[in-house]
């Protein structure tokens, strides 16, 4: 992955995702304020330690959830998967 370019319009939530897929030029969806608000929203916030559980969701450009991903703490989800699930919503 080193090197390479990924072109898509998606936005990204995480930054060790975003990092992991070479520091992609993309948006962060991010959860600032209301705290746990977007996290929530989704059904992955853990209310036993007030963080998300780490997940990668990819939303179309229609709102609709094309991927859904739980990942164990501590677990970097696989690039290369991802961005496989990103070429077959292009």
């Amino acid at each position: 992955m080193a090197g390479q370019k990924q072109q898509t319009t998606c936005p990204i939530l995480g930054g060790a995702v975003h990092n992991a897929l070479g520091n992609l030029r993309y948006s962060l969806l991010s959860d600032f304020h209301p705290h746990g608000a977007m996290v929530k929203a989704y059904g992955i916030y853990n209310e036993a330690n007030g963080a998300p559980k780490r997940h990668v969701i990819i939303v179309d450009k229609q709102g609709v959830v094309r991927f859904r991903q739980e990942y164990a703490p501590g677990t970097l989800p696989n690039p290369t998967d991802i961005l496989a699930e990103l070429d077959k919503i292009k």
